[in-house]
């Protein structure tokens, strides 16, 4: 059996990808059943397989790199919405919302566990694969958590009827997902939210790609918060407040957009980073 597991990065973000990829294969009890799937800018692949050869030279698990142009729509709708200032923000979000075409850059992919790049995995994720039982009318699944449905939206009152729709909304730093069940419907509802902001002049959702999953996800299956410790970016005395016992964390999250642990030394979990950590 093999385990796929996907990252969407540019290479800014490099040294959090190469430590959370370090952090899989030495938790994982069979490591050979690892495959890792990188979706990156292609400009960067270069970089990418040089950095991932020096780092693990003879490594015992399986990686491939695909580089990401978005279609023209998606382009589009990202590059007026965000309007980025140069090339690096650009590709920042493209690579953003790569992980929305993971199917169509690796075509025989199916069963895939989607990491962000801030993340640190304690636990085993064969079991997390193994144990996530996906159907073609259920193929989506990612911790709940406990952030307010309104707070996606920069006009809630305009979302409102969409907001009562929501089961339980979710950080998407962690998702299983079997994106051979992403057919022309799964898009075209994607395309119905983008179209949706779009008339509101770009300002209607809000953190990117997070809240266009959560509306078009909103009844996912739902995995033990273990497998997304999430908050740790945030502020420190908030962060501080989310720590929990190891024996309860399978996946440290440094979300909250604040800290990220190889830019600020003195953060929660930060030892735990660096002991992962392969690059400065």
């Amino acid at each position: 059996m093999t385990i796929d597991i996907a990252f969407s990065l540019n290479k800014g973000v490099m040294v959090g990808m190469l430590a959370a990829l370090n952090s899989v294969a030495r938790n994982t009890a069979h490591p050979t059943a690892l495959r890792f799937n990188i979706a990156v800018p292609p400009a960067e692949q270069g970089e990418f397989e040089q950095a991932l050869r020096q780092y693990f030279p003879d490594p015992p698990f399986q990686w491939r790199l695909a580089g990401f142009t978005p279609p023209q729509y998606l382009a589009d709708y990202l590059n007026q919405r965000f309007k980025p200032q140069n090339r690096d923000r650009q590709n920042s979000r493209y690579m953003q919302y790569a992980r929305l075409f993971l199917g169509s850059l690796f075509p025989d992919l199916t069963k895939v566990i989607y990491l962000d790049a801030d993340v640190i995995v304690l636990g085993d994720v064969a079991q997390l694969f193994e144990s996530t039982q996906l159907t073609s009318d259920l193929y989506f699944a990612a911790v709940p958590h406990f952030f307010p449905a309104f707070l996606y939206f920069g006009k809630p009152l305009k979302a409102w009827s969409e907001i009562r729709a929501f089961e339980k909304t979710f950080n998407s730093g962690l998702i299983v997902t079997d994106v051979s069940h992403w057919g022309e419907a799964t898009y075209a509802t994607m395309r119905h939210y983008m179209d949706w902001d779009a008339s509101y002049d770009y300002r209607l959702l809000n953190l990117g790609d997070e809240t266009l999953l959560n509306l078009m996800f909103k009844h996912y299956l739902h995995l033990d918060a273990r497998w997304n410790r999430c908050g740790y970016g945030n502020m420190r005395p908030l962060a501080w407040l989310l720590k929990k016992d190891l024996k309860q964390v399978a996946v440290i999250h440094w979300s909250g957009g604040h800290h990220k642990p190889w830019r600020t030394p003195n953060i929660v979990y930060g030892d735990i980073w660096r002991q992962y950590a392969v690059m400065s």
